[in-house]
């Protein structure tokens, strides 16, 4: 099996956020994107946790949201705040640790970088 990459990705360089991203304060960056989320009723348990001025901005949500939806909406969602905040902007959901029952009662232990 071959595989083929397309020399037009390879070489693109991926956008870095612009400087007047980089100078806003940290509540009116949240401001921007709190405006992003509200746009849409499936963002409503978003809640911004991190919005750094590499463009990194980091989400934490309360209710599970199941993985066959989480990827799609993430896409979603950093494509609107792409193309209405900064083009240098990508999504992230905050660390969460170990949730299973099982694992934390052998005392195995995972900690978050």
């Amino acid at each position: 099996m071959k595989i083929f990459m397309f020399k037009n990705y390879v070489s693109a360089t991926t956008p870095s956020t612009s400087e007047f991203w980089k100078n806003l304060p940290h509540d009116k960056r949240e401001d921007l994107i709190n405006k992003e989320l509200k746009k849409d009723k499936n963002l409503s348990e978003f809640e911004v946790f991190k919005t750094p001025n590499n463009g990194q901005i980091v989400f934490k949500v309360q209710k599970s949201i199941p993985s066959n939806k989480r990827g799609l909406l993430l896409l979603d969602l950093e494509d609107q705040l792409k193309a209405n905040v900064d083009k240098g902007l990508t999504v992230w959901f905050e660390p969460v640790g170990d949730k299973s029952k099982l694992r934390n009662l052998r005392g195995i232990k995972f900690q978050p970088d």
